[in-house]
């Protein structure tokens, strides 16, 4: 048996995929805004998936990390041994809500309603199709009588939507040091270049969040009565968040770019090279213009350059007030080279030298993770763009994300092995918003995708 056999069970039982698909995103497995049927339905996620897993041979079982964490879904292929290569295959079986808002839905959010090629329901795209496209895969080297080139294992979890606790004790803790060493770790929790622009992803932006608090009187108080003579948290706080981004879009926090690493020719000749709409992303997103450091193109800005944002700002109410405490989140994307901790740090300070030192000011829920970054020359880089060439049929791009996956760093960082991240669903695809969707052409599509990759994997080690 070979390759192509795995690839045309693929073809021949892409209905019965999609229709198996359709039975797992129908279960409204939220873990982030959940009602209180969550749990219920987060455990019946878990169990369909064990069921899948055990269904084609695999050992599956429910990790409960801890009481109040959502169980992680682990399986091992059949016929593990330790003297194979493994990949470890991550993914998430919970979801966001749907009240954001309820309204704008056109169909039932766990309906799994075909429209167009699309299959429109909360969790499609993020993440249940694209987890479920490798499990697929590895049914389909199995139904053809090959062992998997590879050695499998799955860890999927129930809380990527709301903080993944329990995944990140479980990898800390060493929930994977028995399949050490790992050869990679398949990631597909992010987004295709564009429609038939497969792609393969190699670097995330990292993170660091944080809520400001600035503190003012004991309660509100009437601004007639008592403005003038009292400090304004709200005008504190504006006053010291004003500025931190220039408007030539420099960040003006100092020591914000130390250790900034710079982009190769190389890695910007390729970016250079794809086609960039900038007239339509001002149409997606109904804004008049662009913003950011005009000097680096579109994809560098969106890519492979630092950022900070400020997220929320709340203070008092429509009422004459002077709020007793005004509050912001912020939150800063970093590249390559950046320490989080020196950038959380500086930001902390800069914010603080900014605000009379009478004044109460608080930190709080601050949370950082660095950028993750595939070197172009790594060995794993042309046989994960094979795998797609074969998949799709077209042929791959190279590209970054600006995102954060703090999880993919965590399991980078312990493994000691890289990440290939191979998104199989669209930026369009409404991640988190009304009308959830993902292509079922994709979705066939990744499915033999992985399982090239799988064969690719295995040649290579």
């Amino acid at each position: 048996m070979a390759l192509a056999d795995a690839l045309r069970h693929i073809d021949d039982q892409r209905r019965t995929h999609v229709d198996q698909l359709g039975e797992f995103v129908r279960i409204p497995s939220i873990s982030a805004g959940a009602d209180t049927d969550a749990r219920g339905n987060l455990i019946r996620a878990a169990d369909f998936l064990v069921g899948q897993f055990g269904q084609i041979g695999f050992a599956a079982e429910k990790v409960q990390v801890s009481a109040d964490t959502n169980p992680l879904v682990l399986a091992r292929s059949p016929d593990f041994s330790p003297d194979r290569p493994t990949v470890l295959i991550y993914g998430h079986y919970d979801v966001q809500g749907v009240d954001n808002p309820r309204a704008a839905w056109e169909v039932d959010p766990f309906a799994a309603v075909e429209r167009d090629g699309l299959l429109i329901a909360r969790g499609a795209s993020d993440n249940k199709g694209p987890t479920f496209a490798h499990m697929k895969a590895a049914e389909a080297v199995l139904a053809v009588g090959d062992r998997l080139p590879v050695d499998l294992v799955f860890l999927v979890e129930g809380e990527e939507e709301c903080g993944s606790k329990a995944i990140g004790q479980f990898v800390a803790e060493g929930g994977l040091d028995e399949f050490a060493p790992l050869l990679c770790t398949v990631i597909s929790d992010t987004s295709m270049y564009g429609p038939d622009r497969p792609s393969l992803t190699l670097g995330l932006r990292g993170i660091v969040y944080a809520e400001v608090e600035v503190h003012g009187p004991k309660q509100d108080v009437h601004s007639g009565l008592f403005g003038g003579i009292v400090q304004n948290p709200n005008q504190l706080l504006v006053d010291a968040l004003a500025g931190l981004v220039g408007g030539d879009g420099q960040i003006t926090v100092p020591g914000f770019y130390d250790g900034l690493a710079p982009l190769s020719a190389r890695e910007k000749a390729l970016y250079a090279a794809l086609e960039v709409d900038e007239a339509a992303y001002c149409r997606e997103l109904g804004v008049a213009a662009l913003a950011g450091e005009r000097q680096y193109p579109l994809l560098e800005r969106r890519w492979t350059r630092p950022t900070l944002d400020i997220n929320f700002l709340s203070g008092g109410s429509p009422r004459t007030v002077i709020p007793a405490v005004a509050r912001a989140a912020i939150s800063c994307r970093l590249v390559p080279g950046q320490d989080p901790a020196r950038v959380q740090a500086a930001l902390e300070a800069h914010i603080r030298s900014r605000i009379p030192s009478a004044i109460g000011v608080e930190f709080k829920n601050q949370h950082i993770s660095p950028a993750y970054y595939l070197d172009l020359d790594h060995p794993l880089v042309e046989p994960t763009l094979k795998a797609i060439r074969t998949g799709f049929e077209l042929e791959p791009v190279l590209t970054r994300e600006g995102g954060s996956i703090p999880i993919v760093v965590d399991i980078a960082a312990h493994t000691q092995a890289p990440v290939l991240l191979v998104g199989l669903g669209q930026i369009t695809d409404n991640w988190h918003g009304p009308n959830e969707r993902f292509s079922l052409h994709d979705f066939h599509r990744g499915t033999r995708t992985a399982a090239a990759l799988f064969y690719e994997l295995g040649q290579g080690s």
